[in-house]
C-alpha cells in the first residue's frame, strides 16, 4: 500500500502586516481643488487665444516638401453656398399649351371619312434667383489668404474667371450653348481647372468655418474653425505709454492678418 505525503506551505506574514489585514480602512475623501468660476473676460480671452503653434517659415516649408513640384490648384468660395443643387434650373411649376385640330374628308369611290386629331404641349421652366451664402468676406481678407496661399506655391483660380475659360472652350454658336446650365458649367470648370475648393462655410465677428474639399473625388481634406488670431496677436490688450501714464488698450488684428492666419491654419491641416 503506497502513502502520500501532501505538504502545504503556508507563507509567514510578518505581524504588522497581519494586524493591518485585519483592520478596516475608510475610504479617503476626494478633495478637488477649487475652480474658479469663468467670467466674460475669460471667455473673450479665449476666444482672442491664438491657435497655431507652429511659425510660418516651418509650415510652409512642410507644405511643400508634402506636394513637391506640383503644388494644387484650389478655388475660392467666397460668398456663395457649394450645396447638393446639380442645376439651376427649376421646374416647380409647369405651363402646358395644347392644340386640337381635326380633318373631315372623303374619298370618292369608297365615301370613307378621314379624322386625325392632334395634341401638342410645351413644359415651361424657369431658373430661381441664385441664392448666396452667409455675406462674402471683405477684399483685405480675401487678399490676405490669396497673398499667403501664393507664397506657399497654391495657385488661387477665381470661380468667374474659369467658368468664362470653361464656357468660351465649349462655345460651338448653337442655340442651345447661349444659356448654359451655370451649375454644371461651374463643376466642369473647377473639374478642368482646380484641384482643391475653399468654402467658407460660416463666417462671423470672431469665428470662420473653413472647408477644403478635393475636387476630383468630394473627399474632405480639411475642416477648419478658427478666430483666425495670430500668435503675436493672441494678448487682447496689450500696454501703450501715454501723457498719464501706462494704460491697457484693445489689441488690433486687421482683415488682412486674420486671412493670412486662416491660410497658414488651413496649409498646416493639408500637409500634416
Amino acid at each position: 500500500m503506497k502513502r502520500f505525503a501532501l505538504a502545504l506551505c503556508v507563507p509567514l506574514l510578518a505581524p504588522g502586516f497581519a494586524l493591518a489585514a485585519g483592520q478596516s480602512h475608510e475610504a479617503a475623501p476626494m478633495m478637488a481643488p477649487a475652480q474658479k468660476p469663468l467670467t466674460d473676460e475669460d471667455l473673450k480671452e479665449d476666444r482672442a487665444a491664438a491657435q497655431r503653434t507652429e511659425s510660418a517659415d516651418v509650415i510652409i516649408a512642410r507644405f511643400k516638401g508634402a506636394f513637391g513640384d506640383q503644388p494644387p490648384r484650389m478655388a475660392v468660395f467666397w460668398n456663395r453656398a457649394f450645396d447638393d443643387q446639380v442645376s439651376d434650373w427649376s421646374s416647380n411649376t409647369r405651363g402646358v399649351v395644347s392644340t386640337r385640330g381635326s380633318l373631315n374628308g372623303e374619298v370618292p369611290d369608297g365615301n370613307v371619312n378621314l379624322q386625325a386629331q392632334g395634341q401638342a404641349a410645351a413644359q415651361g421652366e424657369y431658373r430661381s434667383n441664385r441664392q448666396k451664402g452667409p455675406a462674402g468676406p471683405a477684399f483685405e481678407l480675401q487678399s490676405g489668404l490669396v497673398s499667403q496661399m501664393v507664397e506657399a506655391g497654391v495657385t488661387v483660380v477665381d470661380r468667374a474667371a474659369i467658368m468664362r475659360i470653361t464656357d468660351n472652350a465649349l462655345e460651338t454658336g448653337e442655340f442651345s450653348r447661349l444659356s448654359p446650365d451655370q451649375r454644371r458649367l461651374e463643376m466642369r470648370a473647377l473639374g478642368e481647372h482646380a484641384d482643391m475648393l475653399l468654402v467658407f462655410r460660416e463666417v462671423t465677428s470672431d469665428q470662420f468655418q473653413v472647408e477644403v474639399l478635393d475636387v476630383r473625388n468630394g473627399s474632405i481634406r480639411v475642416m477648419l474653425s478658427s478666430n483666425g488670431v495670430p500668435p503675436e496677436k493672441a494678448g487682447s490688450n496689450r500696454w501703450k505709454a501715454t501723457d498719464r501714464g501706462f494704460q491697457k488698450v484693445e489689441q488690433t488684428v486687421t482683415l488682412d492678418e486674420i486671412g493670412r492666419e486662416l491660410a497658414l491654419q488651413t496649409l498646416a491641416k493639408l500637409s500634416s
